[in-house]
């Protein structure tokens, strides 16, 4: 295996365990947590890191894992879709922080943030599609959203609203600032050694 990959699939393992501890420390920490999963947390931070530093294929592979690792601390799997969705599809969006590898290891912050911000509505996009798909597991029924938003608005469209932006949206959009925020702040760190070899090569 050549020294690249070594360094690859390494980083990556190291980066996927920090996502867990930190995991773990915001259960024990609960600043924000939802009733049927999700809740404020940095703890993906380290696996998009894996996927800008070491490419989509190794984000790819910590991300599922770190979803898979999270399902056993602490899963909801209601049915086989809610775990592909909240679990799997929405973890492997890591991936596409990568497409932006090359600004961020150039050193331009505003496309770390971008690439943030792309992960986190993918993964908004899976878990709110997970909680439409899962309505009635989660206790989304028609009497749920009537009391949620009155009488008679119980359809579709008022199940797509109160997964998407009344349980998913709060907790994942502060997640995405808290990423942003100390990802920024730890620019440096994370960063300024794959910089400096970037500009070399």
């Amino acid at each position: 295996m050549r020294k690249k990959e070594v360094f690859n699939v390494t980083f990556s393992a190291i980066m996927l365990s920090l996502s867990v501890v930190l995991e773990l420390l915001f259960k024990f920490v609960i600043i924000l947590d939802m009733p049927n999963g999700g809740g404020l947390s940095i703890a993906m931070l380290p696996v998009i890191v894996a996927s800008i530093v070491c490419g989509w294929q190794y984000g790819l592979v910590a991300g599922i894992g770190y979803g898979l690792l999270n399902f056993l601390i602490d899963g909801y799997g209601f049915s086989l879709w809610s775990f592909i969705f909240d679990y799997i599809l929405a973890y492997a969006s890591v991936a596409i922080a990568a497409v932006f590898r090359k600004q961020i290891l150039e050193g331009k912050k505003s496309y770390f943030a971008l690439a943030v911000v792309c992960v986190f509505l993918l993964r908004w996009v899976a878990n709110g599609l997970s909680g439409v798909i899962n309505a009635e597991a989660w206790g989304y029924n028609a009497e749920f959203l009537a009391e949620m938003f009155g009488d008679g608005k119980t359809g579709m469209g008022y199940l797509f609203l109160y997964s998407f932006v009344v349980y998913n949206y709060p907790y994942l959009s502060m997640s995405c600032v808290f990423c942003i925020v100390v990802g920024i702040l730890a620019y440096k760190v994370l960063f300024q050694k794959f910089v400096r070899e970037e500009t070399e090569e």
